[in-house]
């Protein structure tokens, strides 16, 4: 089971829950400790305890880190990630809560 992802729109009202994959998250946080450096990126690491909320410069600043690490994600996730990314990235987003297991 993969995250939980929450988008909500300007007026605090539910837009989207989608689910993050499992496989997509290993892919990001693979033995290679190239994550821990993007300092939200890293929020999203530890799969059972995530429970975090973005909006705001917090939000931006994901969106850039994930812009940012993409090329770090193997190519067969590409796809996915890239779903993510745009998912968030909407105009109409202004807050995502993720949650783990």
């Amino acid at each position: 089971m993969g995250f939980d992802v929450v988008l909500y729109n300007h007026d605090r009202q539910k837009i989207e829950i989608f689910e993050l994959s499992e496989s997509l998250h290993n892919s990001i946080f693979s033995t290679n400790v190239l994550w821990k450096s993007y300092l939200e990126l890293r929020k999203l690491s530890d799969y059972y305890l995530t429970d975090e909320v973005f909006s705001g410069g917090k939000l931006r600043e994901l969106i850039s880190n994930l812009n940012q690490y993409q090329s770090n994600v193997p190519s067969h996730e590409q796809n996915n990630y890239q779903e993510f990314i745009s998912k968030i990235s909407h105009s109409k987003v202004s807050l995502i809560h993720i949650a783990g297991d």
